[in-house]
């Protein structure tokens, strides 16, 4: 596990294990709470984030690509799967969640990523810390303006048929009211689907579910409307301050191809990784380009 030695400099620096570790998997405290985690591998110290918001930890096999080069940590967010809290669900609580994680690893810096919304909030901790961010992976990430939501509101229903058009419009409104869990499974099912490439690759929905527990929707409104008023602020300045290498991947095929660039342009060290015939999970669609692309962005900063 990396460990903190002192430095030349009278600081501490991080020491890299190369030395591989069985997953484990924690509960660390936080104020006002107890976040669920698991470690595995062994390397740079790398923690990913989940996307939603509201939703849990799904990036295993994301981890699976890198964990011989990186001590990877999964957590669930505050308030949702597996971690408890009573809030506040808002993005500096959540930044600093991540820095309290940060510190009882024993971590002076590290990678810090994420998918969906969870590359927002890496974002997030490394223009809060940029001093302790070596690098950021920007998985799937949205535009750093709001006003996103709407265009791939306007994608995914392209991607539906008008039967399935109508079937999501009927299942949303009983949601809306009293709708039962397979209204709700239905409804995300067929939004899913809309965020792969192609129907048929989104058939590995009918095996396995993106997100193993429901979404926590009070946490999820809460975060939408700070990241909202967050955005609306301007991050543009930050960014162009930030130092950090930013690997910014992300699927043609995703229902916002290119909202995301902006974030690569900006940051004086961004890089653009497109992945071809991929959409927003791009781990499920094209995983030996993803990996190969995270591996070496990893190995830029050893």
């Amino acid at each position: 596990m990396p460990t903190l030695e002192p430095s030349d400099t009278g600081g501490y620096r991080t020491r890299v294990s190369n030395i591989a570790e069985e997953p484990a998997s924690e509960a660390v405290a936080v104020p006002g709470g107890s976040l669920w985690t698991l470690s595995r591998g062994a390397g740079l110290p790398l923690v990913l984030a989940h996307g939603g918001p509201g939703l849990s930890n799904n990036l295993e096999p994301v981890a699976g690509m890198v964990d011989d080069l990186a001590r990877v940590h999964l957590y669930d967010q505050r308030g949702c799967g597996r971690s408890r809290a009573n809030g506040p669900f808002d993005i500096a609580t959540l930044v600093a969640d991540l820095e309290a994680l940060r510190t009882h690893w024993r971590h002076e810096r590290w990678v810090v990523g994420g998918h969906s919304w969870g590359a927002a909030l890496a974002l997030f901790y490394a223009l809060a810390h940029p001093d302790r961010t070596l690098g950021v992976i920007y998985l799937a990430g949205t535009a750093i303006r709001w006003g996103w939501k709407d265009g791939v509101q306007r994608e995914r229903l392209s991607r539906l048929t008008a039967a399935e058009r109508q079937e999501l419009r009927a299942l949303g409104a009983r949601l809306e009211s009293n709708g039962d869990e397979r209204d709700r499974a239905r409804f995300l099912r067929l939004m899913w689907s809309t965020d792969f490439a192609s129907r048929a690759a989104a058939a590995v929905l009918d095996s396995q579910p993106l997100y193993s527990f429901p979404r926590a929707d009070a946490v999820a409104r809460a975060v939408q409307n700070d990241w909202k008023a967050r955005l609306d602020e301007g991050i543009e300045d930050d960014l162009r301050r930030l130092t950090a290498p930013v690997l910014v991947v992300h699927g043609r095929r995703d229902p916002d191809p290119t909202g995301a660039r902006e974030v690569a342009d900006l940051a004086p060290c961004g890089q653009w990784a497109p992945l071809d015939n991929a959409g927003h999970s791009a781990w499920l669609e094209q995983p030996a380009a993803m990996r190969q692309v995270l591996r070496a962005f990893l190995g830029s900063l050893r």
